[in-house]
């Protein structure tokens, strides 16, 4: 068992560290936007739809799968939101800031190479589901509140929801697990050449997902204060419990469970350190974040995997 969290976990250090040289010495932010538009809108794609036209017709049709991760994600979201408005003295935005930064895991540039490796290409089925939550809800929602404690919030509410869903969904990534899925479900046969070239594409996504990383970790600025090591604990320990909570209500157990919360366990997604920068909100402790949870990331994960080997 711990051989195969270092077999899994080495590699991935290795390039993101890859990354974080190149982003130091060479590459700059235009290189990892181009990165990242080849990664999302060109080698994620192919790779989803080949992970659902592998994905048993059953597995397809379990409702739970889609129910744990809409409750194990948007819950922790409501909740911190509502905390830092209500309990705690952060005005809107920040609040919905904070909501995104310590409930929105890194899923396609962190869970995608870890979980690949952990459990092999069955676990994309359930990236793709998870990924869908904030993709659909968190993304948009994150936007409307943001807008609503701006100065240009008369762009807000239904308005600016309803823009930000319809943007999400033409994303390759959104719409196209749904035609696999619909393939799988009809039973239509596949040939096998195309599954082939499926997977030549998507390959390298993984390793340049990892790559792209540690671009990021090299641009970030770093003020490490009291408020970021409590999000990075939030974030990597306390998320995971919540989503082992809601695994056990939903009576999940095995492989699926403990995907989902390792899933759960996975770092802050890039995106807040973009909603922080175009609102001027949290900017130094959105972007610490991001790097601080990736850090300690490498010793919290092997534990929840450890912790729930025998769920």
């Amino acid at each position: 068992m711990i051989d195969t969290i270092f077999t899994t976990l080495i590699p991935v250090a290795f390039v993101v560290l890859l990354g974080y040289l190149a982003g130091r010495k060479s590459l700059r932010i235009a290189d990892r936007a181009t990165l990242t538009k080849l990664i999302l809108s060109w080698l994620l794609p192919p790779l989803l739809l080949t992970g659902i036209l592998e994905t048993p017709r059953a597995d397809l049709l379990n409702y739970k799968v889609p129910l744990i991760f809409f409750v194990g994600l948007m819950v922790p979201y409501i909740t911190v939101l509502l905390v830092c408005r209500y309990l705690l003295p952060y005005r809107l935005d920040e609040a919905t800031l904070k909501a995104s930064l310590l409930t929105f895991p890194d899923m396609v540039f962190m869970g995608l190479p870890i979980l690949h490796q952990l459990f092999g290409p069955s676990s994309l089925y359930p990236i793709v589901i998870a990924n869908l939550v904030p993709t659909l809800l968190i993304v948009p929602l994150t936007s409307v509140l943001l807008e609503l404690d701006s100065p240009k919030n008369a762009r807000a509410g239904t308005h600016v929801f309803m823009k930000s869903f319809a943007k999400a969904i033409r994303e390759p990534r959104v719409w196209v697990p749904f035609i696999g899925a619909a393939v799988v479900l009809l039973n239509v046969h596949i040939p096998a050449v195309l599954i082939n070239s499926l997977h030549l594409i998507g390959q390298p996504t993984t390793g340049l997902s990892l790559f792209v990383v540690g671009l990021i970790v090299a641009e970030e600025k770093v003020r490490l204060t009291a408020a970021v090591s409590v999000d990075s604990l939030i974030k990597n320990l306390v998320q995971p419990a919540a989503m082992v909570v809601t695994v056990l209500i939903f009576g999940v157990s095995g492989v699926l469970a403990r995907e989902a919360i390792l899933l759960a366990a996975l770092p802050s997604a890039v995106i807040t350190t973009m909603f922080a920068e175009e609102y001027g909100t949290l900017q130094s402790e959105s972007s610490t974040t991001i790097l601080a949870t990736r850090v300690l990331a490498f010793a919290t994960i092997p534990v929840v995997f450890l912790l729930t080997r025998k769920m």
